[in-house]
């Protein structure tokens, strides 16, 4: 009976411990919170890696463009395997997020979606570059079109 009772004990504690992550994830932030305040559904690009330039501010035709509807709200969720921003903008630069009309970008992407096509036709409306330091002045959210 006691040895029944030790391993289940030790089976909890592993497994308690287990779900414990290895530093405090609650002083981290999990998502990025984009907020469109315009009055046209849009289309945003997410860009980052360790490698993103300055210069890197057209269309990016391997990156998926969430829809996100007038007064409505995304959340982007950071990669990090903890998941927390904080970690991955300890590898990146900074993050982009290019704006473009859900309309005009469904116009010229959806019936053939030739990358050359969408960058010649479809402007980018706004395109936000955000360190971390960014972020946590603007408390995680990123508002379209840009608060003045």
């Amino acid at each position: 009976m006691k040895i029944t009772f030790k391993i289940s004990l030790l089976i909890i504690l592993s497994c308690t411990l287990y779900a414990c992550p290895p530093y405090d994830v609650a002083n981290g932030h999990r998502y990025i919170t984009f907020v469109n305040k315009s009055d046209k559904d849009i289309k945003v690009q997410e860009v980052w890696s360790g490698h993103i330039m300055i210069s890197d501010s057209i269309y990016q035709c391997r990156m998926f463009s969430m829809t996100i509807d007038v007064d409505s709200i995304f959340l982007f969720e950071s990669s990090d395997k903890y998941k927390i921003w904080e970690n991955d903008f300890e590898v990146i630069p900074f993050i982009q997020y290019l704006v473009m009309e859900k309309s005009i970008y469904e116009k010229y992407a959806l019936p053939n979606f030739d990358c050359d096509t969408i960058r010649k036709y479809v402007p980018v409306l706004h395109c936000y570059r955000l360190k971390l330091e960014d972020l946590q002045r603007m408390n995680w959210t990123v508002v379209y079109p840009p608060e003045v």
